[in-house]
């Protein structure tokens, strides 16, 4: 009889289409390893916990746990293995990391089950004792650790003390399973553009003019997209804030995981601040230009696999020329599809 698990903080249908690529690979991957795929609990539910505790001395017992949260009680207690997706949700210590933490925990301590952490960053940003303390008894209490970069197998070695194998996030592994399906959605010359956590509104003015006059006559496409949610209710925001100096931008909404995927690999070159699109790019050869997110972990991937900086800049002035010479670059470099190479790195998650 195959084990039963449990996946949470499923990013399926939210988001966008990135977000998509890497939790279908961690389904998939679950069920070629021999397991039976019961349940999910999706990324919304973790951040939308009835409760969970503040800090680390009141993390409290099983019996609090099935009164406060019987939901995810029945779902934990049906399952032989709980399988964590972490991606991008364990940084800081706001109250989305303590949810996730806390049901890595539970998981553990209360229900005994074997507890699996993988495709994800871990970046406290701090050396606040009872902000470690936390991390570390949910750490604790894993079975098997794999993060996405260097830099978060280092915290989690070092600072969090516990056995961590390098690995990827899982997308790549989705946009493998479609090369043959990419095509041409888009016929004219265009510009690929996302949004980003940390986007910087009153910079639109001076990015937009300097995407314009890198690339004059192209279709300047502002990229969206997601499995259930649609548009994501940031992207409009960040999409009306470049129109009022980019005119003729376009928002795109791709229907399916595939055109999403070939209208990066298609585009002249990807402005981006997102992590997911960056992969995209990453796996499709395609020239990018990339903001830095609300953790360092585009800064991370850039500097394990020879990639440009981030561009990032407090001062206006020092970040428009780090923009400008960012995109001049990139159309000089030599740009490789790095697929098969993440593939194999993102194959790592799955070693348990």
């Amino acid at each position: 009889m195959p084990q039963r698990a449990l996946l949470i903080n499923d990013t399926e249908d939210v988001y966008h289409w990135g977000c998509y690529g890497t939790s279908h690979a961690v389904k998939e991957k679950i069920k070629k390893n021999g397991m039976k795929l019961v349940d999910t609990i999706p990324v919304y539910d973790v951040h939308n916990l009835r409760w969970f505790p503040n800090y680390a001395n009141e993390f409290s017992d099983k019996a609090n746990f099935v009164e406060k949260l019987p939901e995810i009680a029945i779902k934990i207690d049906n399952c032989d293995v709980v399988i964590i997706n972490g991606e991008g949700t364990i940084h800081h210590f706001s109250g989305y990391p303590k949810a996730l933490l806390f049901l890595i925990y539970s998981a553990k301590t209360f229900f005994n089950k074997k507890v699996i952490l993988i495709n994800h960053s871990c970046f406290p940003s701090t050396e606040d004792s009872e902000t470690i303390n936390f991390y570390k008894k949910a750490y604790a209490c894993c079975d098997y650790i794999a993060a996405r970069e260097k830099r978060s197998v280092a915290t989690i070695t070092n600072e969090l003390r516990m056995p961590c194998t390098l690995a990827f996030d899982s997308l790549p592994l989705t946009a493998k399973s479609v090369e043959n399906k990419l095509y041409k959605p888009i016929s004219e010359k265009y510009v690929c553009i996302s949004g980003a956590v940390n986007y910087k509104h009153e910079r639109s003015g001076m990015i937009a003019k300097i995407i314009q006059n890198h690339f004059p006559n192209h279709r300047y496409i502002y990229l969206a997209g997601s499995k259930e949610e649609g548009i994501h209710h940031e992207e409009p925001i960040i999409y009306e804030s470049l129109k009022k100096h980019m005119h003729n931008i376009e928002m795109y909404e791709a229907k399916t995981f595939e055109e999403w995927l070939s209208v990066i690999k298609n585009a002249k070159i990807l402005i981006s601040g997102r992590y997911h699109y960056t992969i995209g790019a990453m796996c499709t050869g395609t020239p990018t230009v990339y903001f830095p997110s609300n953790t360092p972990k585009i800064d991370a991937i850039a500097e394990e696999y020879g990639l440009p900086k981030p561009v990032v800049s407090e001062n206006d002035k020092k970040f428009k020329l780090k923009f400008y010479m960012a995109i001049a670059w990139a159309k000089l470099r030599r740009w490789h599809n790095l697929c098969d190479k993440l593939c194999k790195s993102a194959e790592k998650n799955y070693n348990w």
